[in-house]
């Protein structure tokens, strides 16, 4: 199975369509909405505006699994194309990281295994 890591690698930073984005640390829900004027990124009571679903949808993907800072291509078109293995690979990743983590009852040690266990896959 892939890492975060080599899709991102792989599928985005050959690109040369890329911006660089910002993140907030995400230590609870990320959440993609639509709102008046557009798509927002909610990352722990923080509003990050987004241009399309489709970036927000990418930018939450990384922004879950603990980047701080992600480059995303600016085609719409491409990252759309992109997001359902994106997305079936974080569900895959996370049903077997959760599966291992359920066992701990801490939820502060849990999320900190988690975030370096996403650390290790990013790489």
């Amino acid at each position: 199975m892939k890492t975060l890591g080599q899709f991102y690698r792989e599928k985005v930073l050959g690109r040369k369509d890329l911006r660089k984005r910002r993140l907030p640390a995400a230590m609870g829900e990320v959440r993609v909405e639509q709102e008046l004027f557009g798509w927002q990124l909610h990352i722990n009571g923080k509003r990050l505006p987004c241009r399309s679903e489709a970036e927000a949808r990418f930018l939450s993907v990384f922004a879950d699994a603990g980047l701080m800072e992600v480059k995303v291509p600016s085609d719409d078109v491409y990252l759309r194309s992109i997001l359902p293995e994106l997305e079936n690979l974080k569900k895959r990743i996370d049903d077997i990281v959760d599966s291992y983590l359920d066992s701990i009852s801490d939820s502060r040690i849990r999320d900190r295994l988690r975030h370096e266990v996403y650390a290790e896959l990013l790489d």
